[in-house]
C-alpha cells in the first residue's frame, strides 16, 4: 500500500504543474491536412519481383518463378515474375539440383533482397521434379493477374468450368508453399503467415556424470521448466525439427587447504545440438556445494540449477528457431507460458 501511495503521489506531482501551464502546444495537430501534400502519399512497399533461377532449365525456372509469384499473391502480397523491371523487393532462387532416375531432386534457397541488391533474409525448401517437369517447356501464356483471389474461390470456378488442375503446376505450387509462407512473414511481419512453419521440439538426451539421482533430476526439472515456457519437449519423436539438449555434470572435491569446510565444485555443461550432432550452442554453470551433499538426492539443487540454465537456454533456443525459420512455440501456447 505504501508503494502504491508513493506512485500515486508521483502522478499527482507530475500532473499538478501541467494543469497550471494553460494550453499545451500540439505540434502534430493538423499535420497532413494542409501544407505538403506528399504527407498523404503512401508508397506501396510490398511489390515483389520474382526472378527465375539460373541453375535449372529455362522452362522449369519460369514455372518455379510463376509458382512463387502465384503463392505470394494468394497471401495478399502483390508479386509478378514476367518482368525484369521494378519491384520493392526482389526474390531470387538459388537452386542445387541432382538428377535422379525419376527426374531431379532440388534444393531451392530463396533470397529476399532490396532493389539495391542487399539481402534481407533467406529460406530453403527441398522437393523433387519428374523428368517432364524438369524439362518442361517455357510457358507462353500471360501470367495471372495480381489480385489475391481466395484459393477456395479459384477451386470452385475451376470445378464449374470443368477445368482440371495442371499436375505440373501442382508440383511447383507444392515446392514453393512453405517458402512462400516464410517470405510473407519476412515482408509483412504477420505471424499468421507462418501457419505452416514447424514448431521446434527439444529432446533431452545424454544427461550424464551427476552422482546419485542427479542426471534424472536435472532432466526432469529442465523438461518441466521448458514446457512451462511453452517449449515442446519430445524424446519419443526426434526428427528434422528437433534439437538435442544434453548436460554433463562433473563434481570434484575442493582442495582442503583452500576451504575451511569440506566442499565440492559442481560444473554442469549444457549443450544444444542438431540431430546430426553438430553443436548449436552451449553454456556452463560453476558452483560450490557442501561436500557430499549431491551424493544421494539432488532435490532443490536440481530445480535451481535447471531454472538458471533454462533462463539462458531459452534465448539460445529462440535464436536457433529464428535462424532455422521454425516456431519456438506452437500457436496454442498461452501468453503466460511465453
Amino acid at each position: 500500500m505504501k508503494a502504491f501511495l508513493r506512485n500515486f503521489g508521483l502522478v499527482v506531482l507530475i500532473l499538478g504543474p501541467l494543469g497550471a501551464c494553460g494550453d499545451l502546444p500540439r505540434p502534430f495537430e493538423g499535420a497532413g491536412r494542409e501544407g505538403d501534400p506528399s504527407l498523404l502519399e503512401l508508397r506501396d512497399t510490398g511489390t515483389v519481383r520474382v526472378e527465375g533461377g539460373d541453375d535449372l532449365p529455362e522452362g522449369a525456372a519460369a514455372h518455379l518463378a510463376r509458382a512463387m509469384a502465384r503463392a505470394l499473391r494468394s497471401r495478399e502480397i502483390p508479386a509478378y515474375s514476367d518482368s525484369a523491371q521494378g519491384g520493392d523487393y526482389i526474390l531470387r532462387p538459388n537452386v542445387t539440383a541432382e538428377l535422379i532416375e525419376t527426374g531431379a531432386s532440388v534444393d531451392v534457397t530463396w533470397v529476399l533482397m532490396r532493389p539495391d541488391g542487399l539481402a534481407i533474409d533467406t529460406t530453403s525448401a527441398h522437393g523433387q521434379l519428374a523428368q517432364d517437369q524438369w524439362f518442361a517447356p517455357t510457358p507462353t501464356g500471360p501470367e495471372e493477374g495480381d489480385l489475391a483471389i481466395p484459393e477456395e474461390l479459384v477451386d470452385k470456378v475451376r470445378d464449374l468450368g470443368g477445368i482440371t488442375q495442371d499436375p505440373e503446376q501442382e508440383t511447383y505450387d507444392a515446392l514453393v508453399a512453405t517458402s512462400a509462407d516464410k517470405i510473407a512473414y519476412m515482408i509483412t511481419g504477420d505471424r499468421s503467415a507462418l501457419r505452416t512453419a514447424p514448431v521446434m521440439k527439444v529432446a533431452l538426451v545424454d544427461f550424464d556424470g551427476a552422482p546419485g539421482g542427479g542426471d534424472t533430476a536435472l532432466a526432469r526439472s529442465a523438461g518441466a521448466l521448458l514446457q512451462a515456457k511453452g517449449i515442446q519437449v519430445d524424446n519419443a519423436d526426434i526428427g528434422d525439427h528437433s534439437v538435442i539438449l544434453s548436460a554433463t555434470t562433473q563434481v570434484t572435491p575442493i582442495d582442503k587447504s583452500k576451504s575451511k569446510t569440506p566442499a565440492d565444485r559442481v560444473v554442469i555443461e549444457w549443450v544444444i545440438m542438431d540431430v546430426d550432432g553438430n553443436e548449436l550452442g552451449q553454456m556452463t554453470q560453476n558452483n560450490v556445494v557442501p561436500h557430499g551433499s549431491l551424493d544421494q538426492r539432488w532435490g532443490t539443487i536440481a530445480s535451481l540449477a535447471a531454472q538458471a540454465a533454462v533462463e539462458s537456454l531459452e534465448g539460445a533456443l529462440g535464436q536457433i528457431a529464428n535462424r532455422k525459420k521454425w516456431l519456438l512455440r506452437g500457436d496454442n501456447k498461452t501468453t503466460a507460458a511465453r
